[in-house]
C-alpha cells in the first residue's frame, strides 16, 4: 500500500564505521494522506557495549533478551518496502540501518526518503533544525524523547503537519510516494500480519523485545 514508513533508531554511537550498532528501531506506518495505520517498535541486542546510556537510557540488561538485527531484519525489510522512508536528519538512521541489513546479509535497495529535517525551512520558523525545537515549534509534545517510538511518532506528528500545509494541493513529494510504491515487489509469506486494534490503529505482530518488556521506561 502506497504511503510513509516513518523511522528512528536508537545507536551505541554516531558511526557505523567504527563498529557503532542499532540498540532500538521503531517504524509508524502512514497512508497518503498522513493517517496512521500501524506502528511497531523493537529493542536491538548490539552484541556490544551499548554506548551512553545517559542518552538513550537504555542498560545492557535491557537488551539480553532483546533479538539480534538479524532475527527482526527480514520483517522490518518489509515494513519499510513500497513506501517513502521518513526520519528527522534520515540520513543518520539510514547509514545505520544500511550497515545492519548488510551485516544481516538482507541488503536494503531502492529506498526512497524524505528527510524532516531538510523541510522544516519551508514550514518552521528559525535556524535551529533538531527534533526537540522543530516539535516545540509545531505545538508537538514528545513525552518519550530519544527512545525510537517516542521520536518516532512526534516525527509523524511533525511530517503530518507539514503535510497539513497541502490540504488543497498535492505535498511536493508525491512523486518519491508514487516512485516508492510502483518500486515493491510484494511476497505474501513475508508481509507482516497488522490485526486491527482500538483507536483504528494496527499493531504489528513481529518479533520484538520494547523497553516496555524490559523495564526500560
Amino acid at each position: 500500500m502506497p504511503g510513509y514508513a516513518v523511522i528512528d533508531t536508537e545507536t551505541t554511537g554516531f558511526s557505523p564505521r567504527t563498529g557503532d550498532r542499532v540498540l532500538e528501531v521503531a517504524v509508524v506506518h502512514l497512508d497518503e494522506a498522513g493517517r496512521v495505520e500501524s506502528q511497531w517498535e523493537t529493542l536491538v541486542n548490539p552484541g556490544r557495549s551499548v554506548g551512553p546510556t545517559h542518552v538513550h537510557g537504555l542498560r545492557a540488561e535491557h537488551l539480553a533478551r532483546a533479538p539480534r538485527f538479524d532475527d527482526v531484519a527480514t520483517h522490518l525489510n518489509s515494513l519499510l518496502s513500497g513506501r517513502v522512508v521518513v526520519g528527522h536528519n534520515i540520513a543518520f538512521d539510514l547509514r545505520f540501518l544500511l550497515a545492519e541489513f548488510e551485516i544481516a546479509g538482507e541488503p536494503l535497495t531502492g529506498v526512497e526518503a524524505l528527510c524532516t529535517q531538510k523541510l522544516a525551512g519551508s514550514y518552521l520558523p528559525g535556524p535551529k533544525r533538531t527534533l526537540a525545537v522543530c516539535c516545540e515549534q509545531a505545538g508537538i509534545v514528545n513525552n518519550h524523547a530519544h527512545s525510537a517510538l517516542g521520536d518516532t511518532l512526534a516525527t509523524t506528528e511533525l511530517l503530518q503537519f507539514y503535510m497539513s500545509h497541502h490540504a488543497h494541493d498535492a505535498v511536493p513529494w508525491s512523486a518519491l510516494v508514487a516512485s516508492a510504491a510502483a518500486s515493491v515487489v510484494e511476497d505474501l509469506f513475508t508481509l507482516a500480519a497488522m490485526p486491527v486494534t482500538g483507536h483504528g490503529t494496527a499493531t504489528v505482530s513481529a518479533p520484538g523485545w520494547t523497553r516496555a518488556d524490559a523495564g526500560a521506561f
